[in-house]
Formats: C-alpha cells, sequence, structure tokens
C-alpha cells in the first residue's frame, strides 16, 4: 500500500461520511462502501507534478480495475492524455472530496465533476465546434469548424481577478481564453489586462459562447 492509499484509508476511517474501507484487491484497490452497501474499487496516486498516461495505464488490465481513480494531493493537474484513457477504461478520475458523490450516484465508474462537464457539454454542443476535449481537467481545446483551435481554461473564482489570469498560466502555460466557472460575480478589469497582456481574453461564460462564433 502507498502512502497516498494509506493516507486515503485513514482519512475515511476519520470522516465518519457514510463511507467505509470494506477491502483491497492484490493490486492495492481499496473497496468502499457506503451506507447502502453500494461498493466500488478505488485507486489512489501520488503524484505531485502532472498525471499523465503513464502513470494511470498500470492500473488498468489486471484482472481487478478501478472504477474510480484519485490523486493525493488534490490541487494536481490531470493531463488530458490521463484522462482520456480513465475515461476509455470505463472509470471515472476526481479527488478525495468526490468519493462520497461518487457514491452517491451508485456508478461511480461514470461520475464526472459538474462543473467541467457543464462546459465541455456547452463547447462540444456550440454550433461552430467540432470538438471539445481535455488539454487538463479544467483546460479545454476546442476545434472549431471556422476559425483557429481555442484553448479554454476554466477557473473556479467568483470574481475573476487578474492573480486567477497569472496563476492559470503558471498552471497551465498558454491559454486563448480564461472563463470563470460561476455565473455569479464579475471580472475585474485587471483580469481583463492580465490576460490581453498575455495574448488571451477573460471572458464570462456567455461571451465565450459568442466567441466561439468568431
Amino acid at each position: 500500500m502507498n502512502d497516498a492509499t494509506r493516507w486515503v484509508k485513514n482519512k475515511i476511517r476519520e470522516t465518519q461520511n457514510g463511507i467505509s474501507v470494506s477491502g483491497q484487491t492484490p493490486n492495492g484497490l481499496l473497496i468502499l462502501q457506503d451506507s447502502t452497501s453500494y461498493s466500488f474499487r478505488l485507486a489512489v496516486l501520488g503524484i505531485s507534478d502532472v498525471i499523465r498516461l503513464p502513470h494511470v495505464q498500470p492500473l488498468f488490465g489486471e484482472e481487478d480495475e478501478p472504477d474510480m481513480v484519485i490523486n493525493v494531493p488534490s490541487k494536481t493537474i490531470w493531463s488530458g492524455d490521463a484522462i482520456r484513457f480513465i475515461h476509455k477504461s470505463g472509470a471515472s478520475f476526481g479527488t478525495f472530496g468526490d468519493i462520497e458523490r461518487a457514491a452517491a450516484g451508485e456508478i461511480a465508474s461514470s461520475f464526472r465533476n459538474k462543473d467541467m462537464s457543464f462546459f465541455i457539454r456547452a463547447i462540444n454542443q456550440h454550433q461552430n465546434v467540432e470538438e471539445c476535449s481535455y488539454v487538463y481537467d479544467c483546460v479545454f481545446k476546442a476545434t472549431r469548424r471556422r476559425g483557429a483551435p481555442l484553448t479554454i481554461a476554466v477557473v473556479a473564482a467568483y470574481n475573476l481577478s487578474a492573480e486567477h489570469v497569472r496563476t492559470a498560466r503558471t498552471r497551465f502555460g498558454h491559454f486563448d481564453v480564461i472563463v470563470k466557472s460561476s455565473s455569479h460575480g464579475s471580472i475585474t478589469s485587471q483580469a481583463s489586462t492580465a490576460a490581453n497582456s498575455m495574448g488571451a481574453e477573460a471572458l464570462t461564460f456567455g461571451n465565450l459562447m459568442k466567441r466561439l462564433y468568431q
């Protein structure tokens, strides 16, 4: 059992949130069970940089495969290749905080982050978008029918600040558009200035939909 798995096992015991560890598979997956006796297999990674394809591939292909994969620490970035592989393998990914939400749906393998699912679905359904795919867990590439592709970073913020923009650039590198996930609040003028200085735009969701046409 790796240190991250041990931490999750102990944390579940401490939180008393209706989830318990009922066992462990020979290849180190935790078997979790909720109060309704629904159970699923959880893989825990301990990657501190970026979670890439080689980190997740060894989790699959054995008799016991995970229904869900999480990482400790939770702020680690998931690469698009890793996400696509997990989803193609019939599993989900998330954070420690997502375990209870995944169990509540009683199909942990189909769990998806609600905010990110909203954005990727809305962008995919846009009339001028051929495909929307993950670059990272909160960065998407929109391939458009007319116009160059747009890389879109989504930030969990009520009021988008210049600091949000600068932090996103440090974490994710290049993006063309940065958008806040909340439909409330505002984009500060400082955020717009910071984005413009990087050759990007800071937009609300509504303005992002318009920008996809341009």
